[in-house]
């Protein structure tokens, strides 16, 4: 099984990109969506966000990968790589995409096991989300054996 977790209130732009690939992905990839934080002062939200993420990520034997702009950028082989040699060890590889304000990694750095960067450049959570998802279903058509462009 594969997790995403973000902080997120809607895809908004991405809305039917998103929701074709989940469609592709079926019961492969779950998307838990959490409520941001109404707090009005940023550091506030960053550590009560990070405080609820460490929550829900303590309880579980997940191998839970941060996505983090300034982390090590993956091909989409190695991706594929990353997720057969995770899922042979761990129920579930769960990615956590870091939202709005960021994420106190003090809170969190006892419940991540990897940081990964889908690039340099900064894109919105919805976009970062469904390019997750293409990649992951890149990885599904990578498993199945069957051609992506089709």
């Amino acid at each position: 099984m594969i997790k995403i977790i973000s902080f997120v209130d809607s895809f908004k732009h991405y809305d039917e990109p998103i929701k074709e690939f989940q469609k592709r992905l079926g019961k492969q990839v779950e998307f838990m969506k959490l409520k941001p934080s109404k707090r009005k002062e940023v550091k506030e939200i960053i550590y009560e966000e990070s405080k609820e993420l460490s929550r829900i990520l303590e309880k579980e034997k997940w191998y839970k990968v941060l996505l983090y702009i300034d982390s090590r950028q993956l091909s989409t082989m190695d991706f594929y790589e990353l997720i057969e040699q995770k899922q042979m060890q761990y129920s579930t590889v769960i990615f956590v995409i870091w939202w709005a304000y960021g994420v106190d990694l003090d809170v969190i750095k006892n419940n991540i096991d990897q940081k990964i960067s889908l690039s340099p450049m900064t894109f919105p959570h919805a976009q970062a989300i469904m390019m997750l998802y293409e990649q992951l279903y890149r990885v599904s058509c990578i498993k199945k054996g069957v051609n992506y462009h089709h």
